[in-house]
C-alpha cells in the first residue's frame, strides 16, 4: 500500500487539519484489530470499506488513531459506522491577509500548507507553536 499525503494540504471552511503525516499498513492493522474487539457486529468488509475510506479522505496515522479512540468512547450503538471515522478531526482556524491587516499582524504567523501554495495563509501564532506547521519561507 502506497503511503497518502499529509491531510493538513487542504483548507475546508477557514481551518486547516492539525494532522500530517502518512498511513501506515502497521497502524491501520493495530487500529482495525481494535475496531473489530470493540465492536462486535464489525466485520472484514467494514473493515476494507473503512481502510479505503481512510485513504480517499487522507487519514494520517494520528487522526486515524484518535478516531479510532474517539469512536470507541463515543459511539451509542452497536456498530459504528464509517462516517463517525471519517468525520473525525482536529483543525485549527486560519484566517486571511485581509482579516491579518485588520486585527494587527502581531499574534499571527504564516505557514505553507503544501508545496504548490502561492500565497501564505495565516494562524495563530499559538496554534503554529502547538501543532507544528511549516513557517512560510517565499
Amino acid at each position: 500500500m502506497s503511503k497518502v499525503s499529509t491531510s493538513i494540504s487542504e483548507i475546508q471552511n477557514g481551518s486547516i487539519s492539525v494532522y500530517t503525516g502518512d498511513l501506515t499498513k502497521e497502524v491501520i492493522k493495530k487500529n482495525c484489530i481494535k475496531i473489530l474487539a470493540a465492536f462486535e457486529k464489525t466485520d472484514s468488509m467494514f473493515i476494507d470499506l473503512l481502510t479505503e475510506s481512510l485513504k480517499r479522505n487522507g487519514f494520517t496515522d494520528e487522526r486515524f488513531t484518535d478516531a479510532v479512540n474517539y469512536v470507541i468512547d463515543n459511539c451509542r450503538y452497536p456498530k459504528p459506522s464509517i462516517a463517525d471515522f471519517v468525520s473525525y478531526d482536529r483543525s485549527v482556524k486560519t484566517y486571511t491577509h485581509e482579516q491579518i491587516c485588520a486585527n494587527g499582524t502581531a499574534n499571527y504567523q504564516a505557514v505553507r500548507i503544501s508545496p504548490a501554495q502561492t500565497k501564505p495563509v495565516w494562524v495563530l501564532k499559538t496554534d503554529f507553536e502547538i501543532h507544528n506547521f511549516k513557517k512560510w519561507d517565499k
